[in-house]
């Protein structure tokens, strides 16, 4: 087995002691067991975690074992559970395999044979999970990540099809809007892992909340705790973890980072067992995390940055525009039902001549817009109604006035201004002009109340 998988989970529950010792030192070689001999303790067991697998007596000192199987069926995925009993009946075999059980052995029963019935489930159950993982990942990889793409961006791409089977931390840097998100989904798509991506923007959550969300907590670890919870580290777990804006990370966070990154083990929040995970790190800033003034860790800096991509902007792989607009109006058309075939050569190089200071968001919004409103299948300029002025948007003329005795605060001030009215118009609530422009919700709303929108 590889460092990237970790052996599947299985919970017995028997009330005959012997018979479940039994089996845990059988199947102890290929599972990681846990083991119950009552539904309140099966129930104990599941508020830890839900195991991959669970062999499930029928009659049990609490109750029925259909009961568990009834509960089993709001997790998602659900166990593969199989059903075991000595005193088999037809009409409990019909009622367990109605309720979500997959197979039922009477006792005694072979051994090997019920090897090989759970490696096949448990086979069948992983492919689904990975279906439905790869039904997420293609919904979060848009092809708007071009792997086709010029100068920087090809340096960009044929490195990252070099390292993303290597299993080494990975640095994304660039402005808003470039599109690390979706480098970072590309290079997990092309790696080894076989674990979904897991993805979190560390400047969208308070740092008090963000710190529980990771890690995860304890059953009372603090008030409301009232069950425990799995942290997004722990669903990482044989996968990608990528951190959003990571210069965001508390100390607290980073310290505990930098131990994972070391040593591969964490503790849940009011926890004192240590926890095991092995996941790819994924990070992505719009800053600079090696500014002296930064608060971030340096010697975790030197951790997360194994390998470092720093994406261009927009305006500085304009022939990149010819490959994304095709692109946007496929899933535009795909999204709001319409036919639109393409752009016209004029449109095309006035898109192409535009500075995009939200960069391929920005451009991804601007054609969706001109989708959704335009009344024939040719986009025109009077289509896309670019949500900041046209002027704005070209090469400045030899001959354009600037005036330098407006303080360089003052103007970037009343650019920012200019550029969130706009979006505030653009869009049809706060929550998508947020994502428009790359910033959280509470930013926008300081921002709002900041200039008296």
């Amino acid at each position: 087995m590889s460092k990237n998988e970790r052996r599947s989970s299985l919970l017995i529950v028997d009330d005959e002691v012997n018979f479940r010792e039994s089996l845990k030192i059988t199947l102890e070689d290929t599972f990681d067991i846990i083991l119950a001999g009552s539904l309140v303790m099966a129930r104990e067991e599941l508020t830890v975690r839900v195991p991959d697998a669970i062999l499930l007596d029928i009659r049990l000192p609490d109750g029925e074992g259909v009961e568990l199987l009834r509960e089993l069926k709001c997790c998602l995925p659900p166990p593969v559970v199989v059903i075991m009993t000595a005193h088999a009946t037809v009409e409990s075999a019909v009622k367990s395999l109605k309720e979500g059980a997959v197979d039922y052995f009477v006792k005694p029963f072979d051994i090997s044979k019920l090897k090989r019935e759970l490696a096949v489930y448990l086979e069948n159950r992983f492919l689904h999970k990975r279906i439905d993982s790869l039904d997420r990942e293609l919904k979060k990889i848009s092809s708007s990540f071009v792997t086709e793409g010029k100068g920087k961006m090809r340096e960009i791409i044929d490195r990252g099809q070099q390292i993303a089977p290597i299993d080494i931390p990975v640095l994304i840097t660039g402005e808003t809007g470039t599109g690390k998100e979706k480098l970072a989904n590309w290079i997990h798509s092309l790696s080894e892992r076989k674990g979904e991506i897991v993805a979190i923007n560390c400047a969208a959550l308070p740092k008090d909340i963000l710190e529980s969300e990771l890690f995860g907590y304890a059953k009372g670890a603090f008030s409301g705790a009232i069950a425990m919870k799995e942290g997004l580290v722990e669903k990482a777990d044989g996968g990608t973890l990528f951190l959003d804006e990571i210069g965001e990370l508390p100390e607290t966070a980073q310290a505990k980072f930098l131990r994972i990154l070391e040593d591969g083990v964490y503790y849940k929040l009011g926890e004192t067992r240590e926890r095991r995970v092995s996941f790819r790190l994924i990070s992505a800033t719009n800053g600079d995390l090696a500014d002296p003034t930064s608060s971030f860790r340096r010697d975790l800096f030197y951790r997360v940055s194994g390998i470092t991509f720093k994406l261009p902007p927009l305006r500085e792989r304009r022939d990149d525009i010819p490959l994304l607009v095709p692109i946007f109006i496929r899933e535009a058309n795909y999204t709001y039902k319409k036919e639109v075939k393409g752009v016209s050569v004029k449109t095309m190089q006035y898109l192409i001549s535009c500075d995009w200071p939200g960069n391929i968001r920005e451009l991804k919004w601007c054609i969706y817009r001109g989708v959704a409103t335009a009344v024939g299948d040719i986009l025109n300029q009077d289509d896309l109604s670019l949500p900041i002025p046209a002027e704005s948007m070209k090469d400045c003329p030899d001959g354009k006035v600037i005036d330098y005795n407006v303080p360089f605060e003052e103007a970037v001030e009343q650019l920012e201004k200019k550029y969130i009215s706009h979006a505030l118009q653009a869009f049809n609530t706060k929550t998508e002009a947020a994502r428009g422009l790359g910033i959280s919700v509470r930013v926008l709303h300081y921002k709002i109340k900041k200039y008296g929108f």
